[in-house]
């Protein structure tokens, strides 16, 4: 048994990748006996420093990053001791210190683990690249802390190959990085058959490199062919209002979704567009294909090893191009049981397997 830190950027309430990550491989973890911790940034202050998230427990300390005024920079510096101090409160302490998706929790978790001598693994699930604030594009502190903890790391992994190339253009030792992908619970996607109809839905953050933009623009060549097509927007964001200024006829806006809206939202649709600008690798072109939904999504991103040689990839940018994926798979949907096929390769169980030999070859060194 061990006792294992999850070091996430951002944890629930908060809803995305690394989130659904960190938990579903917590509840992995914590079935097969292992003890769980998950640490995370306090943000917003509001949220509870302590509480269980689907019995999996939360600790929440406030990480902050300097900023380029002396000052501040300063008061950083003098912050760090209470927060090691504070990490020092946490029990049980562990036996693997693991960051998913670097960010302003990286450094105080290295200093701890260098200081108790433990093993540290670095993941990347794309936010060099991915980052909605593009955090690592404006910080020169990130972009260092992140070299650093990845010469320091007993183990890198990323979620994609396409990942951890973009990653080797900040830390060259990402070329040896182990790719594990991210996962799905394919007992959660067994949702009947997909509706016979021409609906087509997308759900997310509304940012620009989700590509929502792309996707109304494609649709709106659609609608000129297929005269009773629709889409189904799920999620919100900061663009959530441009968006609904562009969307046209036959577009409709669901609102935020948790699992079992996403659920919901798969049911009543045919196929998925995944039209992201950047896409590390993709849990919802997964989420897509485990329910048996057609899917589109974007190539030259890392959702093609999540699609492997199902879906219709398409240039986002070119929205002709996209609009006539969209219109092929809605003739034509990706076999229904091929996707399912596809979803149980990915099932956590077999995620989680392949993270407990990184913390056990890490141990060992």
């Amino acid at each position: 048994m061990m006792d294992i830190w999850l070091a996430p950027s951002a944890f629930f309430p908060h809803r995305g990748g690394v989130e659904e990550l960190t938990l579903q491989l917590a509840k992995e973890l914590r079935a097969r006996g292992h003890r769980v911790l998950v640490v995370v940034n306090q943000y917003p202050s509001s949220l509870d420093r302590q509480e269980t998230v689907e019995g999996v427990d939360v600790h929440r300390l406030s990480f902050t990053a300097p900023n380029a005024k002396p000052r501040e920079a300063v008061r950083f510096l003098c912050s760090q001791p209470s927060v090691q101090r504070s990490l020092d409160t946490l029990t049980p302490r562990p036996d693997i210190v693991h960051v998913q998706c670097p960010s302003v929790q990286t450094a105080p978790l290295l200093a701890y683990a260098k200081r108790h001598r433990l093993p540290f693994v670095l993941s990347s699930q794309g936010e060099v690249v991915m980052d909605a604030n593009q955090l690592y594009e404006r910080s020169l502190y990130m972009r260092l802390m992140f070299r650093l903890a990845s010469r320091s790391a007993a183990a890198l992994t990323a979620c994609s190959a396409w990942t951890a190339a973009q990653c080797r253009l900040f830390s060259p030792r990402f070329a040896t990085a182990t790719v594990i992908p991210n996962g799905v619970d394919p007992s959660d996607w067994d949702i009947g058959p997909p509706t016979e109809s021409p609906v087509l839905c997308a759900w997310g953050r509304h940012v620009p490199q989700k590509g929502f933009d792309l996707a109304l623009r494609a649709f709106a060549i659609l609608r000129t062919r297929v005269g009773d097509a629709r889409l189904l927007i799920g999620g919100d964001g900061p663009d959530t209002p441009k968006l609904r200024e562009i969307a046209g006829k036959g577009v409709e806006f669901v609102g935020p979704l948790d699992r079992s809206g996403v659920r919901e939202l798969l049911a009543v649709s045919r196929v998925a567009v995944v039209p992201s600008r950047i896409e590390p690798f993709g849990i919802v072109a997964l989420e897509a294909l485990a329910a048996g939904r057609g899917l589109v999504y974007a190539a030259n991103t890392g959702l093609a090893e999540a699609a492997g040689d199902l879906g219709r990839p398409a240039d986002v940018h070119d929205p002709s191009a996209l609009a006539n994926a969209m219109e092929a798979e809605i003739l034509l949907p990706t076999v229904a049981a091929a996707g399912r096929e596809r979803g149980r390769q990915f099932s956590w169980s077999r995620i989680c397997e392949r993270y407990l030999d990184v913390y056990r070859n890490a141990h060992q060194q």
